[in-house]
């Protein structure tokens, strides 16, 4: 294996067990680092963890919810014991339920704002703490969406997570830029992902898709590994200069109607 430019570097992914997640851990170990693996699906993060690990890389999986100060504290601390310094954290784990706003349970709204906007300031602070004690800088990215700019039904919870972490993002790459931690976000538009491309195959999840596609400037849904390849720069020292950016990935989806 080619030796990369992130070999000997320790990163921590949540939500590292499907989706975008997974598609990233995967690129980041056939780029050489070291990982750590945080989700709350234990199965499915044991899986991605021994299928790593059968091909040689170094690889440690923790379970915790990262909408939990407790389990996320013993995550980190967890973390930076097996693996050392961590130099990069990228805030991955998410849910996306679908409830018209007149139909959605104040439950609902908090399990939603806990997990994609909570999350991220929980596990952001104690990584955060213990990079500027270890003096070491870093590189933190934060999974958005399009839907923190454009608004749809039944997103309210999610919509509105997504663009609390676009101000989280930035406010965090200001007090985190003396310390040499830079901050900043992914935004990514319709990814086929496996869950994505499931709902698809239904009649009203087939509208939908169908619906966004024609908004797309490209023509397509992008794929999870074109939303990794940005990360992987944002991560990496080429974007040395980069902090409190939002990084559209969405085949130009947000720029407005296509055509008429």
């Amino acid at each position: 294996m080619e030796v990369s430019r992130f070999s000997g570097q320790a990163f921590l992914i949540t939500g590292a067990a499907s989706g975008i997640g997974r598609v990233l851990v995967e690129m980041l170990a056939e780029h050489g680092a070291a990982l750590v693996l945080c989700d709350v699906d234990t199965e499915r993060l044991e899986a991605t963890r021994r299928a790593l690990a059968e091909t040689g890389r170094r690889v440690h999986a923790i379970a915790a919810d990262v909408s939990s100060p407790d389990q996320v504290e013993r995550m980190a601390a967890e973390a930076f014991r097996v693996a050392g310094p961590i130099g990069g954290l990228v805030n991955c784990a998410g849910i996306y339920p679908v409830t018209p706003l007149l139909e959605m349970a104040a439950e609902e709204w908090d399990r939603v704002l806990n997990t994609n906007l909570k999350g991220p300031f929980l596990v952001t602070q104690a990584v955060a703490r213990r990079m500027i004690e270890a003096r070491s800088g870093g590189s933190i990215v934060n999974i958005s969406s399009s839907a923190s700019r454009l608004a749809r039904p039944g997103i309210a919870h999610y919509g509105a997570s997504k663009a609390g972490l676009n101000q989280l993002t930035a406010v965090m790459a200001v007090e985190l830029a003396p310390h040499g931690i830079r901050v900043n976000a992914v935004a990514p538009g319709l990814i086929g992902t496996d869950r994505v491309l499931a709902a698809a195959r239904g009649p009203a999840g087939e509208a939908e898709h169908a619906t966004k596609r024609a908004r797309i400037p490209l023509g397509r849904e992008g794929t999870p590994a074109e939303v990794a390849d940005l990360v992987l720069f944002l991560l990496s020292p080429e974007a040395s200069y980069c902090t409190g950016g939002v990084y559209a990935v969405d085949g130009g989806f947000t720029l407005g109607i296509p055509r008429y």
